[in-house]
């Protein structure tokens, strides 16, 4: 298949090395302006490394795409669909993929007519380089669609998962982007405010702070329609603290290097959501302004 990838970050980069393994021709769509780009991959736990060339930012490239995925930061997606559409046409099938939630509705206005598909993946990857990524992590990834073409399209979830297994269609794909967004909201900003690896939240200095996170989640999990027990909330995200322990989080690479992060769409989401029902949220507020204060600090 040809596949524009909108943007080349870790994890725009892992997946684009992953389909082109799989003989996909991939096109990349990103804010550089070089015509061609080196990608230097490396799968997980293996020693070696796979290059590829890929064209990037070809209007013609884009337009004769079979499929669009868009990688992004969630802040980013409304600016990167805007910058695609003089030359998308209006069946091919579009999928974002981004950390947290909140640009659905803003994305099914701007593209009113194409098959739309969201998916929310557990793969992690490391930018080693501008031009290498390591993929650091297997986890699953969902699609699902959020709009009546995109039903048609349910085929895609195997072309992933050929790619970057498990990849799994869900009828209802609102429900793992709340699973994740309620792991993220747990792990991501804590290890930015703290500057740590995913593991060292399993130290009982955190155990407080996770749990009351976990339960204002958890509530507002349960009043969406998606009924969550604080504690099985709680020991998923113990296990993903475990199972990822060496690895550092997109939010706290990003504090780190001083790039705005996805906190608005992870934690910001989460607090709107508990305002409309009504529902107390301290300790998300509590980490939302402490991110918040030191984007706003960067030098």
């Amino acid at each position: 298949m040809k596949i524009t990838l909108v943007g080349a970050g870790a994890i725009g980069s892992l997946w684009a090395g992953a389909l082109a393994r799989q003989g996909h021709t991939i096109h990349l769509w990103r804010r550089q302006p070089d015509n061609a780009c080196t990608l230097n991959w490396q799968g997980l736990d293996a020693p070696d490394t796979d290059t590829f060339t890929f064209r990037c930012n070809q209007p013609d490239q884009l337009s004769r795409s079979d499929i669009i995925l868009i990688t992004v930061k969630a802040f980013q997606v409304s600016e990167a669909i805007k910058s695609i559409a003089p030359w998308l046409d209006a069946s091919t099938p579009v999928i974002v993929m981004h950390n947290g939630m909140g640009t659905e509705n803003e994305v099914l206005q701007l593209l009113p007519d194409n098959p739309l598909l969201y998916a929310t993946t557990s793969q992690a990857a490391l930018r080693i380089d501008s031009h290498s990524v390591r993929h650091t992590g297997s986890g699953p990834t969902w699609l699902g669609a959020v709009n009546t073409a995109g039903h048609q399209w349910q085929a895609l979830a195997e072309v992933l998962n050929t790619a970057l297994a498990p990849c799994q269609w869900h009828e209802d794909i609102h429900y793992p982007q709340w699973q994740k967004l309620a792991v993220n909201c747990a792990i991501n900003p804590l290890t930015a405010i703290y500057q740590c690896r995913n593991g060292d939240l399993a130290a009982p200095d955190f155990t407080a702070e996770l749990t009351e996170i976990c339960r204002e989640v958890a509530a507002v999990m349960t009043a969406v329609g998606y009924t969550t027990p604080t504690e099985e909330l709680l020991q998923r995200t113990l296990t993903v603290i475990r199972a990822t322990a060496a690895n550092f989080s997109s939010m706290q690479q990003d504090v780190a290097n001083q790039r705005p992060t996805e906190i608005d769409a992870i934690t910001g989401f989460l607090i709107e959501q508990a305002h409309h029902f009504q529902l107390a949220a301290p300790a998300n507020t509590a980490v939302w302004q402490q991110i918040k204060h030191l984007e706003q600090n960067y030098g």
